[in-house]
């Protein structure tokens, strides 16, 4: 009876989960050093908001590297180790500046909720995200005196361990990167393809090296690399956009691979709203971030397209002047 049993089992488990492990890319090493970035100036910061109010992250200026050769705004990619168990990612330095700064990391592309709606059409999306195009990236900072790895050799933290009197061994987190989840409880991560950032309070340290940390994840299973923005802002993570905004997906735009190379005209309002153009990830994060575009809009002419960014799950958008159906969307 129980060898019965066992057979059964061992005919419904057929697959070795390969799919879920991606390759490594020798163009992108799953562990890196980036050397050190220079913070970005609040006079910087106001030179690149556009006439939208938008910042505008990919501006020369904001990546190109100082006479010290520390740059503001840095866009990379992470890929995948040849044994799976092993921790990816990447390691930078700054300096404090006697105040607050804002540590900021945006992985590619764009994440929105699965939930399907006739109505509302752009906070409500009736398209599923294709979560193949998503990346995670989780972020830690902290002083690069307590940092135990090895800047692209081995990924670390910032917890030692302290033995008391009585021979008993206690964690000490020194992070200085403090990000609550929805409950207010620290040492939360956003999750899939979402932005992270923390302000850190340097105050009392001028001049001296801080390290972050950027652990991966999480790797996109469409090319098995992460690409993401990273950069370290000067005063703190509330002030930097002003509310009710804030610091969100749209705040360093472009990270995904090849959006930054994607022609002026390909970028256009008019060639994304064109249904026979092929979508790009420029236009799809121009109309994921918009107040007014609608993605619902965008992913019904797109979701056939090769790797596109939404999955057509049977429900359409209804015309602006037809009569809803509540039947229509399913369970």
């Amino acid at each position: 009876m129980l060898s019965g049993i066992l057979l059964l089992l061992a005919g419904g488990c057929d697959r070795e989960g390969g799919y879920y492990v991606a390759d490594p890319n020798p163009d992108y090493p799953f562990l890196q050093d980036l050397g050190e970035f220079r913070v970005v100036s609040a006079e910087e910061q106001a030179a690149a908001f556009n006439g939208d109010n938008e910042f505008v992250a990919y501006d020369a200026t904001l990546l190109e590297a100082d006479d010290a050769g520390r740059p503001g705004v840095w866009y990379g990619g992470l890929g995948a180790p040849e044994d799976p168990s092993y921790y990816g990612g990447a390691t930078f330095t700054f300096a404090g500046t006697g105040g607050s700064v804002c540590v900021v990391v945006d992985p590619e592309l764009v994440f929105w909720n699965q939930a399907q709606s006739p109505s509302a059409t752009t906070s409500e999306y009736l398209y599923v995200d294709n979560t193949a195009d998503d990346g995670d990236i989780d972020l830690d900072v902290g002083l690069s005196a307590y940092y135990t790895g090895s800047p692209g050799v081995e990924m670390g933290n910032f917890e030692l361990v302290y033995t008391d009197g009585g021979g008993v061994d206690h964690t000490l987190s020194y992070s200085q990167c403090a990000q609550a989840g929805s409950q207010s409880f620290s040492g939360a991560h956003s999750g899939r393809s979402t932005v992270e950032y923390c302000t850190v309070n340097t105050s009392g340290l001028e001049g001296v090296q801080l390290t972050g940390v950027l652990n991966t994840f999480l790797l996109p299973l469409t090319d098995g690399v992460v690409h993401y923005a990273a950069g370290v802002f000067e005063g703190s993570c509330t002030g930097l956009v002003a509310a009710p905004k804030g610091i969100d997906e749209c705040f360093l735009s472009r990270e995904a691979g090849g959006a930054r190379d994607i022609s002026e005209e390909e970028q256009s309002e008019d060639y994304c709203s064109d249904p026979d153009n092929a979508w790009n990830e420029a236009c799809l994060e121009d109309v994921f971030c918009s107040t007014t575009k609608k993605l619902n809009a965008y992913c019904e002419d797109h979701f056939e397209d090769d790797d596109a960014p939404c999955v057509d799950n049977g429900v359409h958008p209804p015309a602006d002047d037809a009569e809803v159906d509540p039947g229509a969307t399913g369970p």
